[in-house]
């Protein structure tokens, strides 16, 4: 079975990519725990056998069929520097057990990234591919909903075996489930208006985008509800009139929209009025509220690492912000140490230990955490990357720039967009996003409907003019 599996023709190498994304969204919700520090997902066990088909599939044919990934050759080549400069940059860092663990990070979710463009070559793939990445996206949410009615944690979560009130659905905490439902969200909102799809259809997405957001407020995340999600959303309301034919734009169908978001938005508070308990929905409540405290905490305390005592400062809301706040200033401190070159891959950790100030030791913010840990060039050529991309989505997007693109791929790039742009503050919800998978697929999904849209546009492009030619 495993041979057969291993074989490299190209529909079982497929298959199984399909249940290795599924699986990523998963994370160590299904899996085999083999120490207390290591878990046999099966995501691991999905990206070894592709990893190994390939190579298999290599070796007999001497040809991986790599043309379609041409428009993103400069991500692979990024990717490939990036890992070289880790390697690299162990010999100066602290901690090479750190270091270590970090680039086995890094070395699989740049190939889980990569996998998207390489296996999707047609608008026929890159449509199973949502599909599935739709019903596990559902499955996600739908079980938070479970989970914040019941209080039911899954293994995964910190909150398993207490009666908590918390949602943390197949991740280990609440900010991680909100950064991937603001992830997933835009690809919802999109599809209902610019894809043709059946009626029964459109009422599963919205229907589930309703549940996204009751499971969104039952987290409490400040970040992804009162900023990715608004920055998403401000994003789609520039973008609609260059993505929709203008025919489309009527008073009646701006109108309905309208009309759907604040139902979705009533429904979604009233369910958490009926569902969440009391004492969830105080938290949530509170958390969400105290929103402008948090940011005016981040003034308490002083801005100079060396003034004051060494204790965590005490806000109006806690400790969260002036905790985020010194893990920035001490993570640049420690980027100043390194020459600006970047203390080593996850070398951030044992620094910060002792560190003033602080009670965590992970960066809590994805930005930061790449400057420092990679230094001035990565952390550039890394944002350099990242703007182009959703750059070549917006023309691919654009009415004006492609008008030659399918609505599938325009919906893909659309949806694209807007999800990596809310990520600028969604990034800074989970401790760290190197192995958050959410983040990654989201930015493979960019990738392949860039290397789509592109190819499809040259393609065009050759043939009008082989006709002129004629």
């Amino acid at each position: 079975m495993v041979n057969e599996l291993l074989f490299p023709r190209q529909n079982r190498l497929e298959h199984l990519f399909y249940f290795m994304i599924a699986f990523a969204l998963l994370g160590p919700t299904l899996g085999i725990p083999l120490t207390e520090e290591f878990n046999l997902t099966f995501f691991r066990i999905a990206f070894v056998l592709l990893a190994g088909g390939l190579i298999i599939r290599w070796a007999m044919q001497k040809n991986l069929e790599t043309v379609s990934l041409y428009p993103v050759r400069w991500y692979a080549a990024f990717f490939a520097f990036w890992f070289v400069y880790g390697v690299i940059s162990l010999t100066w860092a602290v901690s090479i057990g750190h270091g270590i663990r970090y680039l086995i990070f890094l070395g699989m979710m740049m190939p889980l990234a990569l996998s998207f463009p390489y296996f999707i070559h047609s608008g026929t793939n890159f449509w199973r591919t949502q599909r599935v990445l739709f019903w596990v996206f559902a499955a996600i949410v739908y079980f938070a909903v479970i989970e914040s009615i019941t209080l039911i944690h899954l293994p995964s979560s910190r909150a398993f075996g207490t009666d908590q009130a918390t949602v943390t659905s197949v991740f280990t905490n609440q900010n991680d489930l909100a950064t991937c439902i603001t992830l997933g969200l835009p690809f919802l909102a999109t599809a209902l208006f610019m894809l043709d799809l059946e009626k029964k259809h459109k009422i599963l997405v919205y229907a589930t985008g309703v549940l996204a957001i009751y499971a969104l407020l039952a987290t409490g995340s400040r970040s992804n509800t009162f900023f990715a999600l608004p920055l998403a959303g401000l994003a789609l309301a520039v973008l609609v009139p260059q993505v929709v034919p203008r025919e489309k734009l009527t008073k009646k169908n701006i109108g309905r929209a309208l009309i759907a978001l604040l139902a979705a938005l009533l429904i979604a508070n009233v369910l958490s009025a009926i569902f969440l308990s009391d004492e969830a929905r105080e938290q949530a409540r509170t958390k969400l509220a105290s929103t402008l405290g948090f940011l005016l905490d981040i003034n308490k305390g002083s801005w100079d690492l060396e003034e004051g005592g060494q204790e965590v400062v005490q806000g109006e809301t806690g400790q969260s912000a002036t905790v985020r706040k010194y893990l920035v200033l001490n993570g640049l401190r420690f980027l100043q140490d390194s020459h600006f070159l970047g203390v080593g891959p996850g070398n951030i950790e044992p620094l910060m230990q002792g560190a003033p100030k602080v009670n965590k030791v992970n960066m809590h913010n994805w930005w930061v955490e790449v400057l420092v840990n990679f230094g001035v060039i990565i952390f550039a050529l890394y944002m350099f990357l990242y703007f182009w991309m959703l750059w070549r989505l917006y023309k691919l997007a654009s009415l004006k720039h492609s008008p030659e693109v399918g609505p599938v791929i325009r919906w893909g790039a659309t949806a694209s967009m807007l999800a990596l742009t809310g990520y600028f503050f969604g990034g800074m919800a989970p401790s760290t996003a190197i192995h958050f998978t959410p983040m990654w697929i989201c930015y493979g999904i960019g990738l392949a409907v860039i290397a789509l849209g592109e190819n499809r546009k040259k393609q065009l492009m050759e043939t009008g003019n082989r006709e002129q030619a004629a």
